[in-house]
């Protein structure tokens, strides 16, 4: 799936190294050869001695801010704006989240919480005859509220509905003899016989057993795997069929996730056009975007929480379900390239506007993908021994 020329002609446009800041300002303003010798002088100045004091002295400074929480924001407030966006996006998540829960719409990253919580309590050794009373309450109230938004059109995951009514089914069937248990299940009771239809499920979805082993990998499997799969920049001209992508992303949805939220979505981009425009956002892309069959944008949803405590969680679960695609693909022969997408305002805010993205969600990471040119080379990309990535029972 090669570009034509003109979008290749609008690559090198896009792709072209953005200046920023002072740098930004010297290049508009003086001439050529002008900001080619301040940019010669500042490079010989870091490498001269009075450049190393200069640069040591302002790690020092650094170092000082760092030890106090204070300083650090003044820091932040008075010589680097380099927060703010995530300042924003998690203050805009936080506002919806709220919203969503208190205004009745429904809020389904609440409810798989609660619903996960309360499956953990039910698996509990040992067992406990009263458990989630501080969250049952709000648990029916938000079952209900998706229940009612699936009704009018606002919510479509009918199965965390049918997983929560059965968890919630076996937590009711446990748990008795307390007022606020008994006040939740009236409005339980009341909920599921407005919507039974809609809940049936022939499929058990509550706490089980797992079987023994059954064809499972083994481990040489998993080496094998680990050390094919290699960071591929050149593709054939073979499209990725949109099955082979679904399932891979069905593997990347099992993937763990703090208490089930799966706070992130894949955007996925096929077209040539499409390729060109969304890959040509990152840094890392110049040289080879031309001949990207498909290009996938992992978004984080800062929505899914409350507090910002757990801000960080839409960067790991979104990794950590990248990985899982990573490897269903190579499964199918298809291979991949992790792109960063460095936290630059510049870039952030014309991935938000190329993709259309609300103020609470953000790009995670990005990733090529497509059938590998096996006539092409990879970086051999060495990894660091096991003594250089583990210790047993380090303790300060």
């Amino acid at each position: 799936m090669k570009l034509d020329a003109k979008l290749l002609a609008a690559q090198e446009v896009t792709t072209a190294y953005q200046r920023r800041g002072v740098r930004r300002a010297a290049h508009v303003l003086l001439p050529t050869g002008a900001y080619a010798w301040l940019r010669g002088w500042r490079l010989r100045f870091n490498g001269s001695a009075l450049g190393r004091r200069a640069h040591l002295a302002g790690g020092a400074m650094l170092d000082l801010a760092s030890r106090s929480g204070v300083l650090a924001g003044l820091h932040y407030t008075l010589f680097s704006r380099e927060f703010d966006r995530e300042h924003r996006s998690v203050l805009a998540a936080r506002a919806r989240h709220i919203s969503d829960v208190f205004a009745g719409r429904g809020n389904l990253y609440m409810l798989r919480r609660n619903v996960h919580r309360i499956e953990k309590g039910l698996i509990m050794k040992p067992a406990r005859p009263i458990f989630a009373l501080a969250m049952i309450e709000d648990t029916v109230r938000a079952f209900g509220d998706c229940l009612h938004s699936v009704d009018c059109g606002g919510q479509q995951d009918v199965v965390s509905l049918q997983w929560s009514r059965q968890v919630l089914d076996e937590y009711f069937s446990r748990v008795h003899d307390h007022d606020i248990v008994a006040r939740a299940r009236f409005a339980y009771d009341a909920t599921i016989a407005r919507h039974d239809a809609r809940l049936a499920d022939d499929r058990h979805r509550a706490p089980f057993k797992r079987l023994p082993d059954t064809g499972l990998p083994t481990i040489e499997h998993m080496e094998a795997m680990a050390l094919y799969r290699r960071s591929v920049r050149w593709f054939t001209d073979r499209p990725v069929p949109r099955e082979v992508i679904d399932r891979a992303v069905e593997v990347a949805g099992a993937s763990p996730t703090a208490c089930n939220r799966q706070p992130f979505r894949f955007a996925i981009y096929d077209s040539p056009e499409a390729v060109a425009k969304v890959g040509a956002i990152p840094k890392g892309t110049p040289g080879w975007l031309h001949q990207i069959p498909c290009f996938i944008v992992i978004i984080g949803k800062f929505d899914a929480f409350r507090y910002e405590r757990d801000r960080h969680i839409p960067y790991i679960d979104g990794c950590l379900a990248a990985m899982s695609l990573i490897y269903a693909l190579e499964a199918q022969g298809v291979s991949s390239c992790c792109v960063n997408f460095p936290d630059y305002a510049e870039t952030e805010k014309r991935m938000a506007e190329t993709l259309g993205l609300p103020a609470w969600e953000r790009a995670v990471m990005c990733l090529a993908i497509g059938y590998p040119d096996l006539d092409e080379r990879v970086p051999y990309s060495q990894k660091l021994p096991l003594d250089g990535l583990r210790q047993y029972n380090k303790l300060a």
